[in-house]
């Protein structure tokens, strides 16, 4: 089965029949770095599709897409309308220390196995009670898949919750904010009546 493409060219925009392996390969590599490229579900053959992607995306919403990602998605259709995707995802961003606040870079090497269906094997009803057999599936709107979201979303779930650039971080001083990790300032924290940063809570709680 081939498409009728309009793509643009240095020359203008030019009508193309491509394959769906052609098409998808067009829309994996030649569009512009960040952008979204949903697929249609009707085009995924029945023997599936192996999708390789190497781009950008702004994975902590940030505003700007400068977290670079490698990515080999296999998606394979069943006789039962689920999507089963597995693959792996690399990546490397830029995150922020919890104790000290330092940027960091953490190494993502993820594999990922989910299985995606379409909201209508839910039902109409709208007190719907999920099955243990649904909890392990995720669901999708629409007549096409994301897979950049995909991906953002096995990144986000590789991230720590807090995050550390190192187990032994010594942090900041809670009395002048120093990072412990370049030198000591010579402070003594955590002693009794010690508020660290709260201490001008306390003495406001005082008036």
């Amino acid at each position: 089965m081939r498409t009728l493409a309009l793509i643009s060219t240095r020359y203008g925009y030019s009508y193309f029949l491509l394959t769906n392996h052609e098409l998808l390969y067009i829309i994996c590599h030649l569009r512009p770095r960040g952008a979204k490229m949903a697929i249609k579900i009707k085009d995924i053959p029945p023997e599936g599709l192996m999708l390789e992607i190497a781009d950008h995306l702004d994975l902590l919403n940030t505003g700007t897409a400068s977290t670079a990602f490698k990515a080999v998605l296999e998606i394979r259709p069943t006789e039962s309308g689920i999507l089963h995707i597995s693959g792996r995802v690399q990546a490397a961003p830029l995150l922020d220390c919890s104790r000290c606040l330092e940027s960091f870079i953490f190494t993502v090497d993820s594999e990922l196995n989910i299985d995606l269906a379409p909201v209508s094997f839910l039902g109409t009803d709208a007190e719907h009670e999920l099955g243990r057999g649904e909890l392990e599936i995720e669901f999708y709107k629409g007549d096409e898949i994301e897979p950049i979201d995909i991906i953002q979303e096995q990144l986000l779930i590789a991230i720590p919750m807090v995050p550390l650039h190192s187990v032994d971080c010594k942090g900041l001083c809670s009395v002048c904010g120093t990072n412990l990790n370049i030198k000591e300032c010579g402070h003594q924290r955590n002693a009794p009546g010690d508020y660290g940063a709260f201490s001008a809570l306390k003495d406001f709680l005082k008036k």
